[in-house]
């Protein structure tokens, strides 16, 4: 029994005597901030101040701050254009840009780089290193990347598949809204005229139609692009023995080619193909003149045109 305490004895001595040497190691221990002078364009007046202000910040998250026997160090460096300052910091955790609009937003800038790198998150607008105290100024102004806006007028050929191989003409408007690879279009008044040996038969109509584009290529002047959306419409196919008619909601798919997407005009190749999600009645009478619905049918629409676009190309 006495032999296990003397040992437990010198366990919990060599111990002690570790936490004793090591202590003050462990007190070194810590963060240190430089500036790289070489390459930084504030005065040693404003250096000395960041240098304190950065400091800080490392301590608001619990990191230790030493000036000697670092565990890592913190390099600063800072270029100035006008009121603006570019930040780059780097240590081992890596690189971190950013720029502030004045030196008074140096601390909320340094603030969120140095969240950024000790949580391993990137500096966006929704990353966690942004917090309710350390919103810079230019993030508290609503800016927004200007779109361009354009009207459009196309015309073309399509036709449908409902009673047989019914075809004519087509035209209709529009207004575009592109930023480099999304676009929105509000679509209205498409018209697909059917026609026969005596003229125009039938007549399908694209009320209002909402889609979305993906443009493949963002920053050329011309690209070919994918859309596809919901529209409102209605159907009158011709057909020997009674019209077909319906209307509903249709699903719209586009694929097109845009050119002069650098210039205030616009030239649209487009092919659309219209699936309603519904079925046209066809109606006949009989000798009482009492209506009966007697068939049904599905009326895809496909039609391929040309358009011409105008308006404001982004700033």
């Amino acid at each position: 029994m006495s032999s296990r305490i003397h040992w437990n004895c010198l366990k919990l001595s060599a111990l002690a005597l570790s936490c004793v040497v090591l202590a003050p190691a462990l007190a070194r221990a810590a963060n240190c901030v430089k500036i790289d002078e070489a390459r930084d364009g504030l005065t040693p007046e404003e250096r000395n101040s960041v240098l304190t202000l950065f400091e800080d910040t490392l301590s608001q998250e619990h990191q230790e701050v030493g000036r000697d026997a670092c565990t890592d160090t913190w390099t600063l460096n800072h270029v100035r254009l006008g009121e603006s300052v570019t930040i780059t910091l780097q240590s081992s955790r890596g690189t971190r840009r950013a720029k502030a609009n004045k030196l008074e937003d140096l601390p909320n800038v340094y603030s969120q780089m140095v969240r950024s790198m000790l949580g391993g998150s990137d500096m966006t607008n929704d990353g966690s290193a942004i917090n309710r105290k350390n919103v810079t100024e230019s993030q508290k102004q609503s800016r927004r990347v200007h779109a361009d806006a354009i009207w459009y007028a196309k015309l073309g050929y399509g036709v449908t598949t409902a009673d047989g191989l019914d075809s004519g003409p087509e035209f209709g408007f529009g207004r575009r809204w592109e930023l480099d690879r999304i676009g929105i279009d509000l679509a209205f008044l498409n018209f697909l005229m059917y026609q026969d040996s005596k003229g125009f038969s039938g007549v399908s109509v694209g009320w209002v139609e909402l889609a979305a584009d993906y443009f493949f290529d963002a920053e050329a002047n011309s690209t070919p692009y994918l859309g596809a959306g919901l529209s409102l419409g209605s159907h009158s196919i011709p057909s020997s023995r009674g019209d077909f008619d319906g209307s509903g909601l249709q699903i719209k798919g586009t694929l097109g080619y845009e050119m002069f997407r650098a210039s205030t005009i616009r030239l649209l190749v487009q092919f659309d193909t219209i699936l309603p999600m519904y079925r046209l009645t066809r109606t006949s009478f009989d000798v009482n003149d009492v209506a009966e619905v007697t068939s049904h049918a599905y009326s895809p629409n496909f039609m391929l045109s040309l358009g011409l676009g105008w308006g404001s190309s982004s700033e």
